[in-house]
């Protein structure tokens, strides 16, 4: 009988293992699955104030659906706002810059070249030298064509007609039933412990949608004081460049300084001096967000050491370049909780040792 209990259980795990190997092998299932998580991880604090906000004025429980369906109203009304007074005026800035590109990269690849000529003491080696020319020769034949590209990649991939319903149907279930989903899947376990099954995955949930709950209010910070300081030191295309600054906030460590470059380029084609203001600028932004803005939207919510960040960043990059680094905090997080609770499953095969001993 125990023997059975104990195979049992090691199939049910095998077959987890195997389910979610085949879930992440069909990116046309766990794309929308993905993203239909991060819709509910960012609208279910949105669908418990509408909750909330409906009981207290009607005076009696109003139906989960109702919330929702008006979360989803909400959502669609940022999206509508957003696309009027931000994504037009950045499309218009894109298209300027892409017209423009070239004529900016040969103005910065002269100044570079006139700072080595004009300052005695800035002197550039010619291995350097030779990056650089090559660097310039490889950005200019990318252009911004690598930007529109990629950009209308995410837009196929978004919307396509059967994600456009499928999103929305998934985010739906999964913010009405989904405690209901993982009290089912906690139930093909042995019921003694579903518990820590249960305190398992709570754990996973708070971690992964307080941190892109977080992420997401940071780089929306960001990009507006980016964007704002832009515009008052007369930087070229300040939307572009609050639109990296938002995307490479994502990105650990290095992201803000990646952020930075194109600024303080764009900048250096206007004059020197304000390529300095700009560093300058992201200097206090870049202290502003590490020990003001961090600390004050994610808490401890992710306890990895920085060391162990910029490792998990060159692997991540190596395997799955941009996105593998925008995805590694959140996967080294569920990595770091998973091997927390290991202690599951080997407390689980001790109890069957001893069980098998005294029979």
């Amino acid at each position: 009988m125990i023997n059975n209990k104990k195979t049992e259980f090691r199939l049910r795990v095998v077959l987890t293992i195997l389910a979610a190997l085949l879930f992440f092998a069909v990116k046309e299932v766990y794309w929308p699955v993905i993203v239909s998580l991060i819709i509910t991880f960012i609208l279910a604090p949105v669908r418990d104030v509408i909750q909330k906000g409906l009981t207290r004025f009607v005076h009696r429980k109003i139906p989960v659906d109702i919330s929702i369906l008006l979360s989803f109203v909400v959502l669609i009304g940022v999206l509508v706002i957003m696309t009027n007074s931000i994504v037009k005026p950045l499309i218009s800035q894109l298209k300027l810059l892409d017209n423009n590109f070239s004529t900016i990269v040969g103005r910065t690849y002269e100044l570079v070249i006139q700072l080595e000529s004009d300052q005695a003491p800035f002197y550039i080696p010619d291995q350097v030298k030779a990056i650089i020319n090559e660097t310039f020769i490889k950005i200019s034949n990318y252009g911004i064509d690598g930007v529109t590209n990629l950009v209308k990649s995410v837009f196929v991939i978004a919307g396509t007609v059967v994600e456009f319903f499928v999103v929305p149907f998934i985010t739906f279930y999964f913010m009405k039933d989904g405690t209901k989903m993982m009290n089912a899947f906690v139930g093909i376990y042995p019921e003694e412990y579903r518990r820590h099954l249960h305190a398992y995955f709570s754990e996973l949930h708070h971690v992964l949608s307080r941190y892109i709950r977080g992420q997401l209010l940071m780089s929306c910070i960001i990009a507006t004081l980016t964007s704002c300081g832009m515009w008052l030191m007369d930087v070229p295309y300040p939307l572009v460049i609050a639109l990296i600054a938002a995307i490479t906030e994502w990105i650990p460590v290095i992201g803000p300084i990646v952020g930075a470059v194109p600024a303080i380029l764009l900048g250096a084609t206007v004059s020197p001096a304000l390529a300095l203001k700009v560093l300058v600028f992201y200097v206090i932004v870049q202290q502003l967000d590490g020990h003001l803005i961090l600390p004050q939207v994610m808490g401890k919510v992710i306890r990895i050491h920085p060391v162990v960040i910029v490792i998990s960043l060159l692997i991540g990059g190596t395997l799955f370049g941009v996105a593998g680094m925008i995805l590694t905090v959140p996967m080294v997080a569920v990595l770091q909780v998973t091997s927390e609770h290991l202690w599951f499953f080997s407390s689980y095969r001790e109890r069957m040792t001893k069980e098998n001993g005294k029979n």
